[in-house]
Formats: C-alpha cells, sequence, structure tokens
C-alpha cells in the first residue's frame, strides 16, 4: 500500500512540474514581446514648461487626436477612424443664397435666402443644441445679402439683397433682445454678390457686388458699428462681384480676388492663402488653385483639385489640410 502511494504520489507532481513547464513556454515569450514592443510605443521626453495640460481637437465624433503634457514628457495617441458625416436635423425652411454666422452663445443663425431658387424671403432660424428653432424675422426679405458678426459676436450686420427691396438697406440683429433693426442710414450703394469683412478694429468693409441694375461696381463703405452707420472708403481698383475677400494674418490687410467667380478662398496657418476652383459651371468651372503670399504679393500656381468646382466652399482643418466641398463641376 505504502508503495502504490508513492507512486500517486510521484505521479501528481510530474503533472504539476510539466504543467508548470508548458505554462512557462507560453507566458516568457508572450512578455518578451509585450517588453519589446512597449518601448517601441516610448516618447522621448521633451523639455517644456513645468505645468499640466490637456489638450483635444475632435473632427466628427469618429477622429480625435489627444495631447497631454506632465512632468516635462508629451504623451501623445491618436485614434484614426474613418470621418464620416452625420445627417443632422434639416432646416424648417428650405433655402439658397443665404447668410449664416455662429452666435456668442455658440448657435448658428442662418438668415433670408431664396425659396424654390425664385422667391426672396425675411425668415431667420437658429441651430441650437435641440436643432432649428424659428426665430425672428428680419424687416424685409434678402437674398444673395452678407451676414457678418460683431467683434463680439453679440450683434449682426445683414446687408444688401437682390430682392427688389432690400437692395441698399442693412440691419442689425441683437442677439440680446432678439430683435432686427435697420441701420440709421443706408448703405452709399445698392448691392448684392457683394463681400462684407470683419476689419480688427471692429469695422466692417463692404465691397463690390452689383448694384440694382445688375451691374459690377468697385464702391466699398465701412460699417461703424458705434454709430450703426456706413462711411465711405476708398474704391477698389476692379468692379467685381461674386469675389472673395480675406483678412489676412497681419490683421490690417484685405485680400479681394475675383477674376475666377464662385471661387472659394481660405486663409492657411502659414499666413498664405489658398484661392481654389471658381466658374458658374460646365465647362467654366476651374480644378485649379494657387496660393497668394503676402509677404512678396506674388501668387503661385499649385496641385489641383481632382474635379472642377465652381460655388465650393474651402475649411481649414485642424491638422493644416484644407477641406474641399461641393460646387458645380
Amino acid at each position: 500500500m505504502y508503495k502504490d502511494f508513492l507512486k500517486t504520489i510521484k505521479r501528481y507532481l510530474c503533472i504539476i512540474i510539466f504543467t508548470n513547464i508548458a505554462i512557462l513556454a507560453i507566458t516568457v515569450p508572450l512578455l518578451v514581446y509585450f517588453i519589446i514592443h512597449s518601448k517601441n510605443d516610448e516618447v522621448t521626453p521633451v523639455t517644456i514648461s513645468n505645468t499640466t495640460t490637456t489638450a483635444e481637437n475632435q473632427l466628427t465624433n469618429s477622429f480625435t487626436t489627444k495631447t497631454s503634457t506632465t512632468n516635462n514628457n508629451i504623451h501623445t495617441s491618436t485614434s484614426t477612424q474613418l470621418v464620416f458625416w452625420n445627417i443632422d436635423t434639416p432646416l424648417n425652411t428650405g433655402r439658397s443664397n443665404f447668410g449664416s454666422v455662429l452666435l456668442a452663445n455658440g448657435q448658428v443663425l442662418v438668415a433670408g435666402g431664396l425659396l424654390n431658387s425664385n422667391t426672396d424671403y425675411s425668415g431667420t432660424e437658429v441651430y441650437t443644441s435641440i436643432g432649428w428653432q424659428v426665430a425672428t424675422s428680419m424687416t424685409g426679405p434678402r437674398d444673395f445679402h452678407t451676414v457678418t458678426a460683431f467683434a463680439n459676436n453679440t450683434k449682426v450686420l445683414a446687408a444688401g439683397s437682390a430682392g427688389i427691396s432690400g437692395k441698399q438697406t442693412a440691419e442689425v440683429y441683437n442677439i440680446v433682445n432678439n430683435r432686427w433693426a435697420l441701420t440709421s442710414v443706408n448703405m452709399s450703394s445698392s448691392r448684392y454678390s457683394h463681400t462684407a469683412t470683419l476689419l480688427s478694429n471692429g469695422q466692417i468693409l463692404i465691397a463690390g457686388g452689383s448694384n440694382a441694375s445688375g451691374i459690377s461696381i468697385s464702391e466699398a463703405e465701412l460699417y461703424i458699428p458705434s454709430s450703426n452707420s456706413f462711411i465711405n472708403t476708398t474704391n477698389m481698383n476692379i468692379a467685381r462681384c461674386c469675389f472673395t475677400s480675406t483678412l489676412l494674418s497681419d490683421r490690417s490687410t484685405v485680400l479681394v480676388t475675383g477674376g475666377r467667380a464662385y471661387h472659394a478662398v481660405v486663409l492657411l496657418n502659414d499666413g498664405t492663402v489658398l484661392i481654389a476652383g471658381g466658374g458658374s459651371g460646365t465647362p467654366n468651372a476651374y480644378s485649379s488653385a494657387e496660393i497668394y503670399n503676402a509677404t512678396t504679393q506674388n501668387f503661385i500656381a499649385v496641385g489641383s483639385m481632382q474635379y472642377r468646382r465652381g460655388g465650393l466652399t474651402l475649411t481649414l482643418l485642424p491638422s493644416g489640410k484644407v477641406l474641399a466641398i461641393g460646387g458645380a463641376d
């Protein structure tokens, strides 16, 4: 009996020993693999200020980049999931050739436009956390007009129109009392398809466009918020409509680009300006693009877009890339 007991003990000991050897044979290679790959993901410390910060840039809910700084070390993790569009709540009233602007409360104001491509409209809506809400209408219908936020984003200037009324008028929306009111004086020139550029001093430069007769004009004027009125300023050298105006990074120079018509412009991070597309549609739309350098005051041709686009938009993304959307081909 005693010998049988010893044989049983030896049998169990052998099983235990072989089991441990098998476990070690599996875990040791896994541990070595983990150590090697964890070293490959380390980030070299960078000398910066002794602060702890966290920054997050998000493009839609599927692309996130986070950077954190702790004790002079930078740690970066990036998700490269596909970026996609989400269909959101539609406007209560469909429209085209309207104006839109971001307000100080984070809401987006949409004003005026064309209904069914032929009826000018005075209605406005604001985009809130629960979707689009009907807001106070403008004093009159407007289309092909401009909508520009004041420097503090608490008021908005709507100017001009292609409709029968409102060509020479302008009005101001006050976000505090939710009211539109005409400016104390009209613009000096009737206009539509013009541009409105907020300057660093808080004034708004109104330039060019088409007059009541549909003729392109070169006249320019300034809207003065403190007096709620307009004053004339130097005219452009060339009459223009359907063009763009861009405040450059020096905050004092406005670049006006035309000739292409229905093109798009965006200010890049390095202070240069990208101009792309344009034209009224096939076969007049362009795919070409160029860069304006404010330092040398020269235009340089760059790579063309893959498609011809007129009436497109350009948006500068957090990555520094530019997104081109829509347009007529």
